[in-house]
């Protein structure tokens, strides 16, 4: 998987991602199968116990990166949101 990524850091990301992978199956093999869901909605963080938008292949669906675009949006356009 990691063989085809040209740029070193982003490599080194994915194969320290699946050392991470390896050792949670070898550990439970029933892993996916028996997981709970994230309380962010966060696949990666639910699989595999961390939070790396910078190289998840779903941050343009993900709820968190949506969340804070949307925040980023209200500060920049100072929106206030009464509750």
């Amino acid at each position: 998987m990691s063989w085809g990524v040209e740029h070193q850091q982003k490599r080194k990301d994915i194969l320290e991602l699946m050392d991470i992978a390896t050792r949670i199956m070898k550990e439970n093999p029933n892993h996916v199968n028996e997981v709970a869901k994230s309380p962010n909605d966060c696949w990666m963080e639910q699989i595999y116990g961390i939070q790396r938008c910078d190289f998840c292949d779903l941050s343009a669906d993900c709820p968190t990166r949506k969340e804070q675009v949307w925040q980023e949006y209200l500060t920049n356009n100072n929106i206030i949101i009464e509750k």
